[in-house]
C-alpha cells in the first residue's frame, strides 16, 4: 500500500500561479455539474470525504516545501459569493472548495493544484461518491477513479519533466494584441453568463465547414470580438485567443497535476471581418502549433526557464517578481482572451440520468476582463462567459450566430452579480 505523504512536490506548472495570484487575477477555476434534482447537503459532504481520501495529494495548502497535508477539517459549502474568489495561500486551508447551490455542484481549485482535466477526474470521483452513497448502483466503466482505491504515484508526478527532451524553447516575439475594454462592475465579483445548446446541431455546422467543434467556435469568438469590440478606424492589432492544450493525448500519463500548453490564435483584424476569413486562419494556427514538434516546443517553454541552473539559484523572491514579469508583458499582453475547451465529460452511462448538464468557468484577469470555457455533458454544450466589465454585445452576438447556424435553441442564464436587473 502506497504511504500517504505529508509532502508534496510542486510540478513546473505550478510555479507559476502563486506569484501572479492576486484579487484582480485569482488563478481559481471551478467546474460543475447541475443534477435533476437538489443538492443533499450531507450527502455532498460525505462524498468530499472519500473523495478526499482517493485523492490525497489533493487535500494539502501550499507550503515553502511543497505541497503540504492540511490538518484541518475539510468542510462543503453552500455557495454565497461569485464563483473562483481568491484562495488565502497563507493559511492552513485546502486549495479547493467543494460547493452547491440548489440542483449544482461545484469543485473551484486553485490552478497550481491541478488543470481541467486533473480537476475533473477529481469531480467524477465526487459525483460517484454522492450518488452512490445516496443509493444509486453505478457501473463505473472504468471511466474514473474508484474510492477505496490505492493512490498510485504516477497520478501527481511531474509530467513536464517526464517528457522534456532538455531542448532550448524558440524565442518568439509576439506583437501587443487587441483588448477588449468596458465599463467595469463593481469590485470583488465576477459576472458569468451561461448558454446552453444540443451538441449535435454544433458538430453539423463543424463538419460543413471541414472544421473541429474548438476551430469552429474560437474562429466565432474572434469574429464576435471584431463584431462588437473593435474599432477598425482605431484598432488594427491581432485578435489573440489564448487556447490551453492538454498535453495528455501527445504524452501518455495519469498524472492529476498541471499538464498543458498555451496556444495562443492570432486572427488578424482583416480576417476576423468574416467568419470564413476568422476560420481559415484560426485553422492554420491551430493545427500547426499542435503538431508533434510544436507541443514539445511549448514543453521546453515551460521547462527550460525553471530547470536552468541559474535560475535555481536566484533567491525565491527574485524568481517570483520575475515570473510576475513574464506574466504581465508576455503573457497578459499578448492575448485578448482566453477560451478553454474542457471538452467532453465522459461519465459512466449509470450516471448520466442524474445529471442535466455541467459548466466550466476560468477567471478573468485585469487585461482580460472577459474569458470563456467550454464543456459539454449528455448531449448538451455549456459555453460559459466570465466577466468584469457590463458590456454584453459580444456575448449577444456569439449565441445569436449560434444558434441561426446550428439550429439549436440557446438557453442563456446569468447569476446576475453585478448587473441592475438581471439582464443578459
Amino acid at each position: 500500500m502506497q504511504k500517504i505523504r505529508k509532502i508534496y512536490p510542486v510540478d513546473t506548472a505550478a510555479k507559476l500561479f502563486p506569484p501572479t495570484a492576486r484579487p484582480t487575477n485569482t488563478s481559481v477555476f471551478r467546474l460543475s455539474v447541475l443534477l435533476k434534482e437538489e443538492v443533499d447537503p450531507e450527502a455532498l459532504q460525505s462524498a468530499a470525504e472519500k473523495t478526499l481520501e482517493r485523492y490525497p495529494y489533493m487535500a494539502v495548502r501550499l507550503g515553502k516545501a511543497g505541497f503540504e497535508k492540511t490538518g484541518a477539517p475539510y468542510a462543503v459549502r453552500e455557495e454565497t459569493g461569485t464563483p473562483c474568489a481568491p484562495f488565502d495561500l497563507e493559511k492552513d486551508e485546502y486549495l479547493l472548495r467543494v460547493l452547491w447551490y440548489g440542483k449544482r455542484i461545484s469543485v473551484e481549485l486553485f490552478h497550481a493544484l491541478a488543470d481541467g482535466a486533473g480537476g475533473l477526474e477529481f469531480l467524477k470521483t465526487l459525483l460517484y461518491c454522492y450518488l452512490t452513497g445516496g443509493g444509486a448502483k453505478i457501473d463505473p466503466q472504468g471511466k474514473l477513479l474508484l474510492p477505496g482505491e490505492t493512490p498510485r504515484e504516477e497520478e501527481h508526478e511531474d509530467s513536464f519533466l517526464k517528457y522534456y527532451d532538455g531542448r532550448k524553447a524558440p524565442v518568439r516575439k509576439m506583437p501587443p494584441a487587441f483588448k477588449i475594454r468596458g465599463e467595469p462592475l463593481p469590485e470583488g465579483g465576477r459576472n458569468v453568463l451561461n448558454g446552453v445548446l444540443g451538441i449535435e446541431g454544433l458538430k453539423k455546422a463543424a463538419r460543413r465547414q471541414k472544421a473541429t467543434v474548438t476551430e469552429y467556435l474560437c474562429a466565432l469568438m474572434a469574429h464576435s470580438i471584431y463584431r462588437e469590440c473593435v474599432n477598425e478606424n482605431v484598432d488594427d492589432e491581432p485578435i489573440v485567443l489564448s487556447v490551453p492544450v492538454n498535453l495528455r493525448g501527445a504524452f501518455p500519463t495519469r498524472t492529476i497535476r498541471n499538464f498543458f500548453s498555451i496556444i495562443n490564435v492570432s486572427v488578424p483584424v482583416g480576417h476576423a471581418k468574416t467568419f470564413g476569413g476568422a476560420l481559415q486562419a484560426v485553422k492554420e494556427e491551430l493545427r500547426d502549433k499542435t503538431q508533434a514538434e510544436s507541443l514539445m516546443d511549448a514543453l521546453a517553454q515551460s521547462c527550460g526557464v525553471m530547470e536552468n541552473p541559474v535560475v535555481k539559484a536566484v533567491p525565491q523572491f527574485m524568481r517570483d517578481a520575475g515570473t510576475r514579469f513574464v506574466f504581465a508583458f508576455f503573457s497578459e499582453d499578448v492575448k485578448t482572451m482566453t477560451v478553454s475547451n474542457v471538452g467532453l465529460i465522459d461519465l459512466p452511462a449509470d450516471m448520466l440520468p442524474y445529471v442535466d448538464h455541467a459548466e466550466s468557468i476560468i477567471y478573468p484577469t485585469e487585461r482580460s476582463p472577459v474569458n470563456c470555457c467550454l464543456c459539454s455533458v449528455n448531449g448538451k454544450l455549456t459555453v460559459s462567459f466570465v466577466r468584469t466589465v457590463r458590456e454584453t454585445g459580444l456575448m449577444r452576438f456569439f449565441f445569436g450566430f449560434l444558434a441561426r447556424e446550428t439550429g439549436e435553441e440557446v438557453t442563456v442564464y446569468t447569476n446576475d452579480w453585478g448587473t441592475l436587473d438581471g439582464q443578459v
